[in-house]
This record gives structure tokens, C-alpha cells and sequence, in this order.
């Protein structure tokens, strides 16, 4: 065997060895390359589902309306309290005059059914005088 075909295969073994081992380098990174894009596609799908900046815009446009809307109808809830104890204030006060009214009445009608007897028994005296005559 002749030196130089010695070395040409050696040379031939080293290029095989150095091939292999560059093959399984790019086939490594060809995976690592699949896994970080197969990262960025799952990624961008989740970006996608992101809502935009108006609907976030729109979402904080509605929270501060909802805000003032709980505010205004707390307000109103308060107020309509107020309202119910004033309601119930007039509502004794106007059972307080009907009893009243209704008192007043019964002894104006007492009296005038005193008054009324009084006459009554008054009148016979007066027509007893007066068949006398």
C-alpha cells in the first residue's frame, strides 16, 4: 500500500467522521430551530387571543361607567330611603290628625246631643205652661 493512499484514506476516514458529526450538528439544530418555532407559532396564537389596545380602551371606558352608574344609583338608593321615612313620617302624622278630626267630631256631636236634650226636655215645661192657659 502506498503511503499516500495510507494517508488519502486516512484524510477520507477524518472528512467522514468530521461529515458525520456536522450532519448530526445541523440535524440538531434543524430540531432546535422546529422547537422554537413550533414556540413562537404557540405564542402568537396566544397574542392573537390578547384583546386589542381598544378593546381594552373600550373594556376600561366601561368599567369606569359602570363605576358611576353604582355611584348614581346608590345615591338614588339613599335618597329613596329618605323618601320611605318621610313617607312614614306623613303617614302618622295623617293618622294623627284623623284621630284628632275624628275626636273633635264626637264631641261636637256630643255636645250638640246635650244641647239637643236640653232643649227637649226644656220644651215640654214650656208647652205644659202654655195648654195651662
Amino acid at each position: 500500500a502506498d503511503p499516500s493512499t495510507y494517508e488519502m484514506m486516512q484524510k477520507v476516514k477524518t472528512l467522514q467522521k468530521r461529515l458525520i458529526s456536522k450532519t448530526e450538528e445541523a440535524v440538531e439544530k434543524d430540531l432546535a430551530i422546529q422547537e422554537k418555532e413550533k414556540l413562537y407559532l404557540e405564542m402568537r396564537n396566544l397574542l392573537d387571543k390578547q384583546p386589542s389596545s381598544e378593546v381594552v380602551e373600550e373594556v376600561g371606558k366601561q368599567q369606569n361607567n359602570l363605576k358611576e352608574k353604582t355611584k348614581q344609583m346608590k345615591a338614588m338608593a339613599a335618597e329613596l330611603n329618605m323618601y320611605h321615612a318621610q313617607l312614614s313620617d306623613y303617614k302618622e302624622e295623617i293618622e294623627r290628625v284623623t284621630k284628632e278630626l275624628q275626636d273633635t267630631k264626637r264631641r261636637y256631636f256630643e255636645q250638640r246631643h246635650r244641647e239637643q236634650l236640653l232643649k227637649d226636655t226644656s220644651r215640654p215645661d214650656k208647652q205644659q205652661s202654655q195648654q195651662v192657659r
